[in-house]
């Protein structure tokens, strides 16, 4: 079904001045925000897409052939301090106007996992009312991976675990509140990084599986089914012009 078709028209609020060039080949993967600037260094479209709305990549379609491969560089001011969602609203604003952008909106009935209350109950630790919102993702020196999350809302850790489990992932436990939690599990291969152009082993890892750490250190459940999920297809991309 078709939501809603957004036009390359510039957004509001918007950057004062933004700087969009090739990157070099040789330049490192990496982006740093910071309160009234963004600057992003070798990225290519799909990911600043994915970072402007805030979206993964399954909810990414369409655009032209060089979409995934060319890199780019932006360096953006906004003249005062900005929230994270200001900056991702301006960046979108710099990617219509300055890559002629056409974006539509999809809803897809695709698979996706849906987060539930597991047998026996949450684990989860109320959060502090005074403390602020917090996710922290790290490696431990061992290899496996972990979670910690302060005052954070069960919609949030639903976000979180869909860069881990491979699909989106609903939040439809019926908590209301923010918890603190500690999360710490083995790996998926498919689900990681490149290194020096393998995927790591983490069957040699000893530990659980997220599936299996989520439901027994948090008492929740990711239950495979399907649900609504929104698309952003890219029906029209031109490469900007550097300045």
């Amino acid at each position: 079904m078709i939501c809603a078709v957004v036009s390359c028209q510039a957004q509001s609020p918007a950057f004062e001045a933004a700087s969009v060039k090739v990157s070099s080949p040789d330049e490192q993967v990496r982006m740093r925000r910071e309160p009234g600037r963004l600057a992003i260094t070798n990225f290519s479209l799909r990911a600043m897409v994915r970072y402007a709305y805030d979206v993964e990549d399954i909810q990414v379609s369409g655009g032209p052939a060089w979409f995934n491969s060319d890199r780019w560089d932006i360096i953006a001011t906004a003249g005062q301090e900005i929230t994270e969602a200001e900056r991702r609203k301006m960046l979108q604003a710099v990617l219509n106007e300055r890559f002629k952008m056409t974006i539509r909106h999809e809803s897809k009935e695709l698979p996706v996992y849906a987060l539930v209350v597991a047998r026996g109950g949450s684990k989860l630790t109320p959060g502090a009312a005074a403390n602020p919102e917090r996710v922290e993702l790290g490696v431990s020196g061992a290899g496996m991976h972990q979670m910690r999350g302060q005052s954070v809302p069960l919609s949030t850790i639903a976000k979180v675990l869909t860069g881990q489990a491979g699909r989106i992932v609903l939040d439809r436990t019926g908590i209301v509140g923010s918890f603190d939690y500690r999360l710490e599990w083995v790996p998926d291969p498919a689900n990681m990084p490149m290194i020096n152009g393998a995927k790591p082993d983490g069957s040699k890892l000893d530990g659980a599986s997220i599936f299996t750490a989520v439901q027994e250190q948090l008492g929740l459940k990711l239950e495979s089914t399907k649900g609504p999920v929104e698309i952003l297809v890219i029906e029209r991309a031109e490469k900007a012009t550097e300045n």
